[in-house]
C-alpha cells in the first residue's frame, strides 16, 4: 500500500525525520536543515527542485512512482512528491535519499472545463485550476478547454480530502493511454450499505471489502472505470488506508517542511489554521514568518509552505512562507533579449524591456515538442543563434515589495509571430500615456477605437521590437 503524505498530497509520509544533532535545525534562510523530509510541488529540473532546493540525484536515490519502482525520469514538473535527504540552506542545494510520487487523481473526466470558475470534474472530484498549474496536453486534447467527458486524466495537487476539491498542480491528459489502474484519494464520507461516498464519486463495495469509518483517508484502486458517477470495485481491487488514516502528515516529534493550500483560515482564539486538513498552530511568539507575510495571510485559498515539528496530530509552525496572492499575478510574454543564470537555478529574464526575476522556487514548462522543462541556461544559449522558436516565454509574475518583478512560472513556447507580445494586468493611463506592468502600449491604431481607463485589469495582444512601444493589435478586459 502507498502511504501518503495524508490528504494533503500526493505522496507519501513513512520515516522519521532526523539530522546529525538529533534534529533538524531551522534556519533562516531555507528552512529544515540536515536530513530531513521535504514535501511539495516539483519546480524544475537539475537535478530535482522542490520547496526551492536543489537536490542532486544519483545511482543510490530511490524513485517509488504510484507505488513501483522508478527512476528521475518517471518525475514531471507539477508533481506534488514527498522527498527524504540532507540539504544545506545556504547554498540551497542537498541530496536526495529517496523521492515518492502518487498521484491523487487517475481516471476520467465526468465534467468539462469552466473557463469562468477555472475548474472541472475527474472521478467525481472538483479540479481546481490556477495560474501555476501545469497542464502537459496531447496532439488531441492540446489545452485544458479540450478536454471532454470520457476523456483520461492524471492529477497531482493539493486538498484537504474531504471536499471533493482538489487544487491541482499538475494535469496530465491520458487519452489514448491505456490505465489499466483506475485511482481516487480522499475520505470516506456517508457509508449507506456497502456504499459509501468520495467526494461526489459513490464507491460500490458489494460486500466484498471492508468500509474503513467515514473520515477516513484512503486510496481507492481499480481495474475498471467509474459508470457515471458510481465506481464499482471487485474482490481483486482495493481500498488502502492512507498514513494513520487521520490526514495528518507526520507522526509526533517528526519535523516536517511542506507546501500546501489553507483550507480553514487562521483562528485567533486558537491561533491554528488547516493546510490541506492537517491543523497546523502559529506560535506566538515563536513563528517566523517570511518576505512580510502574517497570520492575515493564512486564509483559504493561499499557498503556503511550513515547516516545523509535529505534537501529536498538531503541526508546530517554525516558520511560514506565503507565496504570492492569485489576484496579484499578472502575465507577460515576449521573445527574452537577455538572461542573467545565478546559482541554484535563481538568475533573471529580460523581455518587453522589463527585467524578471527568476527564483530557485519558480516554476519551469516548455512546451516545445519534445521537450518539457529547461534551465535559465538552455534559454540564454537560444539567444542570437538565429532558431526563433526556442526564446519566446509566457511568463506570470508579481510585484514584490522592492518593486521588482518576479516570476512564479515561465513556459516556454513556440514563437506565435514575429515580435509577438502580450500583457495581461493591471493598467496605468496618465498623460495620455498607457502601461501595462511598465510597458508603453501603443494603442491609437486599434479598430474601433480603444478607450484607456486608469486601473483597469486588461489583456493586451500586439507586436513589440527593439525598444518598442507594444503596438497592441487587440485590448480587451481580462
Amino acid at each position: 500500500m502507498k502511504r501518503a503524505l495524508t490528504l494533503v498530497f500526493s505522496a507519501i509520509v513513512s520515516a522519521t525525520l532526523t539530522s546529525c544533532g538529533g534534529g533538524g535545525t531551522v534556519v533562516a534562510e531555507g528552512g529544515i536543515g540536515g536530513t530531513g523530509i521535504s514535501m511539495g510541488r516539483v519546480t524544475a529540473f537539475g537535478s530535482v527542485f522542490v520547496n526551492g532546493i536543489e537536490y542532486e540525484t544519483d545511482a543510490s536515490t530511490t524513485f517509488d512512482i504510484n507505488g513501483t519502482s522508478g527512476s528521475e525520469s518517471d518525475l514531471a514538473v507539477g508533481m506534488v512528491v514527498r522527498l527524504s535527504g540532507s540539504k544545506d540552506n545556504t547554498t540551497f542545494t542537498g541530496a536526495a535519499e529517496a523521492i515518492e510520487y502518487s498521484s491523487l487523481v487517475m481516471g476520467t473526466v465526468d465534467v468539462p472545463y469552466d473557463a469562468n470558475t477555472d475548474t472541472f470534474g475527474a472521478m467525481g472530484q472538483t479540479i481546481s485550476i490556477n495560474t501555476d498549474t501545469v497542464y502537459k496536453g496531447t496532439l488531441t486534447n492540446p489545452t485544458l478547454v479540450d478536454l471532454s467527458i470520457g476523456d483520461q486524466v492524471e492529477i497531482s495537487g493539493f486538498t484537504d480530502g474531504s471536499s471533493g476539491m482538489i487544487l491541482a498542480t499538475r494535469v496530465e491528459d491520458k487519452t489514448g493511454v491505456i490505465i489499466s489502474t483506475f485511482e481516487v484519494t480522499g475520505e470516506v464520507m456517508t457509508i449507506v450499505g456497502t456504499r459509501f461516498f468520495i467526494g461526489g464519486l459513490t464507491i460500490e463495495t458489494n460486500g466484498l471489502h471492508t468500509i474503513p469509518p467515514e473520515g477516513t483517508l484512503v486510496e481507492i484502486e481499480s481495474s475498471t472505470a467509474p459508470v457515471g458517477s458510481v465506481l464499482t470495485i471487485d474482490s481483486t481491487d482495493s481500498i488502502s488506508i492512507v498514513g494513520n488514516g487521520d490526514g495528518t502528515v507526520g507522526d509526533d516529534g517528526e519535523e516536517i517542511e511542506v507546501e500546501g493550500q489553507v483550507t480553514a483560515d487562521f483562528d485567533p482564539l486558537t491561533n491554528r489554521f488547516n493546510l490541506n486538513g492537517q491543523v497546523v498552530e502559529v506560535l506566538i511568539p515563536g513563528t517566523e514568518f517570511k518576505d512580510g507575510a502574517t497570520t492575515a495571510d493564512l486564509v483559504s485559498p493561499r499557498i503556503l509552505e511550513v515547516e516545523g515539528t509535529m505534537d501529536g496530530d498538531i503541526l508546530l509552525a517554525e516558520e511560514i512562507e506565503v507565496e504570492a496572492d492569485e489576484s496579484s499575478k499578472e502575465e507577460i510574454s515576449g521573445n527574452v533579449t537577455a538572461v542573467v543564470v545565478g546559482s541554484g537555478g535563481s538568475g533573471s529574464i529580460t523581455l518587453l524591456g522589463r527585467t524578471v526575476l527568476v527564483t530557485n522556487s519558480t516554476i519551469l514548462k516548455s512546451d516545445l515538442p519534445g521537450e518539457e522543462t529547461f534551465n535559465l541556461t538552455q534559454l540564454q544559449s537560444a539567444i542570437g543563434d538565429g532558431d526563433t522558436t526556442n526564446d519566446y516565454v509566457e511568463v506570470y509574475v508579481f510585484t514584490d515589495g522592492n518593486g521588482d518583478l518576479v516570476a512564479t512560472k515561465i513556459e516556454r513556447e513556440v514563437l506565435p509571430g514575429t515580435d509577438h507580445a502580450e500583457l495581461e494586468g493591471v493598467s496605468t493611463f496618465s498623460g495620455g500615456i498607457l502601461t501595462v506592468l511598465d510597458v508603453t502600449i501603443e494603442f491609437s491604431t486599434i479598430t474601433p477605437p480603444f478607450t484607456p481607463t486608469d486601473g483597469q485589469r486588461i489583456e493586451v495582444v500586439g507586436t513589440f521590437a527593439g525598444s518598442g512601444p507594444l503596438v497592441a493589435t487587440s485590448i480587451s478586459p481580462d
